[in-house]
C-alpha cells in the first residue's frame, strides 16, 4: 500500500485488433507465429467481451505448419470455429500444410503463400474494403507472400507498390516477423 509503481501500454501496436469492429480481419502465421492470433480469436469468439459482441467482420486465419502435428490449438480452434457459428461474426481458417498438401497452382508444396494466390481476389476485395492483415512467424516467410502479391496485383493490373503503400498508409499491413 502506498507504493507507487509505473504501468506501460500497450506495446506492441503491430498487433492490435482494428478499433471497427465490423472490420475483416485477415491473420496469415507460420508455426508459432499463431500465438498472437490466438489472442486475438480468442477475444473475438471466445471470451465475454464487448469486442466478441461487437465483432461483426470476418475473422480469417491462414496458417502454415510442415505436418499436422505442427497445428497449435487445434481444439481451441474447433471450438472457435463452433462458437463463430452462433455469433454475428464470422471466423474461417486455412491450412496449408507443406509437407502434407498440394498447392493447385503448380502441385508442389502448399505453403501460406499459395493459399494467398488461390484466394487473391477475395484478399485483395477485402483489404479494400476496411481489411487489416496481420502476418507473423519466421521472417523467411515475408519474401516469396510479396513476390506472390507482386504477381497477383500485376496480372490484375495493380501498382503494387501503390497499393501496398495505401494499405500501410491506412493502417491496414502488419508485420511481426522474427
Amino acid at each position: 500500500p502506498g507504493v507507487q509503481i509505473d504501468v506501460a501500454g500497450p506495446v506492441g501496436k503491430t498487433m492490435l485488433l482494428p478499433s471497427d469492429p465490423n472490420a475483416d480481419v485477415i491473420m496469415v502465421a507460420t508455426g508459432t507465429g499463431i500465438a498472437p492470433f490466438r489472442g486475438f480469436m480468442h477475444r473475438l469468439f471466445m471470451e465475454e467481451t464487448v469486442a466478441r459482441h461487437m465483432f461483426g467482420g470476418t475473422a480469417w486465419v491462414v496458417l502454415g505448419v510442415p505436418t499436422t502435428g505442427g497445428l497449435l490449438y487445434q481444439e481451441e480452434f474447433d471450438a472457435m470455429l463452433s462458437n463463430a457459428s452462433v455469433g454475428s461474426g464470422t471466423l474461417k481458417i486455412d491450412y496449408a500444410i507443406s509437407r502434407e498438401m498440394t498447392n493447385k497452382i503448380d502441385g508442389g508444396k502448399l505453403y501460406v503463400q499459395h493459399v494467398i494466390a488461390q484466394n487473391a481476389r477475395e484478399f485483395f476485395d477485402r483489404l479494400d474494403g476496411g481489411a487489416s492483415v496481420y502476418f507473423c512467424g519466421l521472417k523467411g516467410m515475408m519474401p516469396p507472400i510479396l513476390e506472390t502479391l507482386e504477381k497477383v496485383a500485376s496480372e490484375n493490373g495493380l501498382d503494387w507498390s501503390a497499393k501496398l503503400k495505401e494499405w500501410k498508409a491506412n493502417h491496414q499491413w502488419h508485420v511481426e516477423v522474427y
